[in-house]
């Protein structure tokens, strides 16, 4: 279902749509339908045209972000609660000890600062890092930030879906011990759940809360967003000229929006 998953999202993605388009037209012309071969080249160019603007990043990026911010400000990390845990999602960083012996900051590395921000402002008293590789490539930038080694826990996972399993399965312990030792109830009948801050970047936020909450209910999910790219991104105007900086974003936010109508639907 993995590779399933990536092979379909390539698939529907803005280059995935313009290759297709490209092969659709040119299969078109090898067999002398050259009308259509023109009216389907033309529709694939101005596709990739599209996306390749920063308009775009205004209707498909920004909403994505819009109600993770307050006041049209990034939140602080004092307004966030103290919990049991926070968990930073995996896609930020990579390693390739064959290549460097040190890991590599990708475009979302924001969360890793954030996870060490929050760790710093006494908010939780441990960092659960999910990801493939987590340990390689999460642990040193952590440490670099101050974060204390004695600190960090690992979850090695795949994607979003594995990381949401993986956190229930381990807070599931937790919430088994609580009901042995206090019946597992406060106040009015009120069940006691452990509370993570959720850390991963904000376009990602609203799929990665879909997941925790299909795949973690015993655990209470506190959004703590990092790496507003889209809404950065967004404050260059209302461009209509296209650039590959755009398509990268653009691309990411399809590919987020057709996760969340594609989880809705099969929910």
């Amino acid at each position: 279902m993995y590779y399933i998953n990536k092979i379909v999202g390539f698939l529907v993605s803005p280059i995935g749509g313009a290759i297709a388009g490209g092969v659709i037209a040119a299969v078109c012309a090898r067999l002398g339908r050259k009308r259509m071969a023109k009216w389907i080249g033309g529709l694939t160019v101005a596709w990739l045209w599209l996306w390749m603007t920063p308009i775009m990043t205004w209707v498909v990026g920004v909403p994505l972000e819009r109600e993770f911010l307050i006041c049209g400000r990034v939140p602080v990390v004092e307004s966030f609660p103290e919990a049991d845990a926070i968990v930073v999602l995996g896609g930020s960083m990579g390693s390739d000890t064959n290549v460097s012996g040190y890991a590599e900051m990708w475009t979302s590395a924001d969360r890793v600062w954030q996870a060490a921000r929050l760790w710093k402002a006494g908010k939780a008293p441990k960092i659960i890092a999910t990801g493939d590789g987590a340990r390689e490539s999460t642990l040193g930038l952590l440490k670099d930030f101050g974060v204390a080694e004695r600190c960090v826990e690992f979850l090695d996972a795949r994607n979003t879906e594995e990381e949401a399993k993986g956190v229930g399965k381990i807070w599931n312990h937790e919430i088994h011990k609580i009901h042995e030792n206090e019946d597992g109830v406060t106040g009015e009948g009120e069940t006691v759940k452990p509370k993570v801050l959720l850390v991963t970047s904000a376009w990602h936020m609203k799929r990665a809360r879909m997941m925790f909450a299909k795949y973690a209910k015993g655990v209470e999910v506190v959004c703590a967003p990092a790496d507003f790219e889209m809404s950065m991104a967004a404050k260059k105007g209302w461009s209509v000229l296209p650039d590959a900086y755009s398509l990268h974003l653009n691309s990411v936010a399809f590919h987020e929006w057709v996760g969340i109508v594609g989880y809705g639907v099969m929910r």
